[in-house]
């Protein structure tokens, strides 16, 4: 630990940057408040000293950090905005500017007394495993690896943040490279202290996080079977929270919950009557959803969050690319057979027009739904306040996003997108007014039938409890 900030309140960093206050510090720098001179926006800047380096893994950790969350991009992780260098008399000073996440960590909260509810940590956890599940599905998946209370942001409406990736690597990495231990003792699962890391290592500290809020001990401090955490002795808990938290933290990485979906998913399901395992649980979380469906879908009563992944190569993406070609062809054939005629001037340029541009109108967009369908992702949210849709080809960067109030929203169905060789092809369609913004043409017909379904359910919900308010 340093003994004193790298900078004072008041210094200008790169002549653009004024410190405001000290936001933390640790082993991987100094992070600051600070307000952009020329903007007058207010960010997070991270300071690492060349000086202050006592092992080069800090400056490894550091770029590392800078690369990582330059391709992030999730409304509950504060956004990247530069990463540069700067050089004075003796030294070098490395810097990571980020969006100022609004609020209070989770540890300063408890701190000043906070006493979080059992439904609060709940949605609190719904919240992060969200954010979890976004990083660990990434390509390689990134993990966290010192998720813990002082990293954890919460504002005013109970909306949650993450950061502090200084620990974070890749599955890759970890695998063929090995890793630096990075973490925070109470809150690293067993495995993370012999180096490895798995996303269900970010489950363990989590389930240490919900802990500490709901005990206000670190989990260093509360009773221990040989490797296991004994809370329920420190805290009463409904049976099915307790149960998943017993999951959640598992001393072997083999028994506890693999993934966020699955630690989402069980967590959400209403309560049942009498205590189910948590393997029952499991089985019921997708019992409507249609079989070999890849649609990954989680709901509460205030959030419903939809990602459908790339269809690949299957019969129907096969189909509508051989249709789309047909098309094309068609049109080329058309196309070379007016031009003959319009060299001899037997046929105006106009007819011409009309005649290629149906055809090749239709095959281009076939084309480009069928190039969706093998490397697209649609993600859907929609909360009390707002909707967003956003599809997305990773590969490329491309993104594209629709923006909404979900009161203004008046349901969903299927309706026609397109036709293709004469049949309807059907696509789940949110109504907002005059608008309609459709979705999901690639699934099959069950799937689209069980999205619909699901979705209505959930805005009728929301219908009610505005009616109700």
């Amino acid at each position: 630990m340093l003994e004193q900030p790298f900078h004072q309140t008041g210094d200008l960093i790169a002549e653009r940057y004024h410190v405001q206050s000290v936001l933390g510090q640790g082993g991987s720098g100094v992070t600051y408040a600070v307000e952009d001179v020329h903007t007058h926006q207010q960010f997070a800047l991270k300071a690492l000293s060349l000086r202050g380096i006592y092992d080069w893994k800090q400056l490894e950790l550091f770029e590392r950090e800078a690369k990582v969350l330059a391709q992030l991009d999730h409304p509950a992780i504060p956004q990247y905005i530069d990463y540069f260098q700067t050089d004075t008399a003796g030294n070098r000073w490395f810097y990571i500017v980020q969006a100022l996440a609004p609020g209070t960590s989770l540890a300063d909260l408890v701190q000043d007394g906070w006493q979080a509810s059992q439904a609060e940590v709940r949605q609190l956890a719904v919240q992060i495993l969200g954010i979890l599940k976004y990083l660990h599905e990434l390509t390689p998946p990134i993990i966290h690896r010192d998720i813990k209370p002082h990293n954890i942001i919460r504002n005013e409406d109970g909306q949650i943040y993450l950061v502090d990736f200084g620990a974070v690597q890749n599955v890759y990495r970890n695998t063929m490279v090995g890793s630096t231990v990075v973490g925070t003792y109470g809150y690293m699962a067993p495995e993370h202290f012999q180096g490895k890391a798995v996303p269900a290592t970010d489950l363990y500290s989590l389930g240490a996080t919900l802990l500490f809020l709901l005990t206000h001990c670190s989990p260093a401090d509360l009773p221990h079977q040989r490797l296991k955490i004994n809370f329920r002795k420190a805290v009463q808990l409904q049976p099915d929270f307790a149960d998943w938290l017993d999951h959640m933290l598992e001393p072997a990485v083999e028994d506890r919950l693999t993934s966020a979906q699955e630690a989402l998913a069980t967590l959400t399901q209403p309560s049942p009557t009498r205590p189910k395992s948590l393997s029952q649980r499991k089985k019921e979380v997708l019992r409507h959803q249609p079989k070999g469906s890849k649609i990954q879908l989680q709901r509460t009563p205030s959030q419903l969050m939809v990602d459908i992944p790339p269809s690949g190569l299957r019969g129907k993406t096969l189909g509508i690319g051989l249709f789309a070609l047909f098309c094309e062809g068609i049109a080329l054939a058309i196309a070379a057979s007016i031009a003959t005629s319009m060299f001899n001037g037997q046929i105006p340029p106009w007819i011409a027009i009309f005649a290629v541009l149906p055809f090749l109108t239709t095959g281009s967009a076939l084309m480009m739904a069928v190039w969706f369908g093998l490397a697209g992702r649609i993600h859907l949210q929609i909360d009390p306040q707002q909707f967003q849709l956003q599809w997305q080809i990773e590969r490329f960067g491309l993104r594209y996003r629709k923006k909404g109030s979900t009161q203004a929203l008046d349901g969903i169905k299927l309706t026609t997108a397109y036709k293709s060789n004469d049949r309807p092809v059907a696509a789940c369609t949110l109504i907002e007014g005059d608008h309609i913004h459709q979705f999901g043409t690639m699934l099959s017909l069950p799937e689209k039938e069980w999205l619909v379904r699901e979705i209505s359910d959930f805005l009728g919900g929301q219908q009610r409890q505005r009616s109700s308010a």
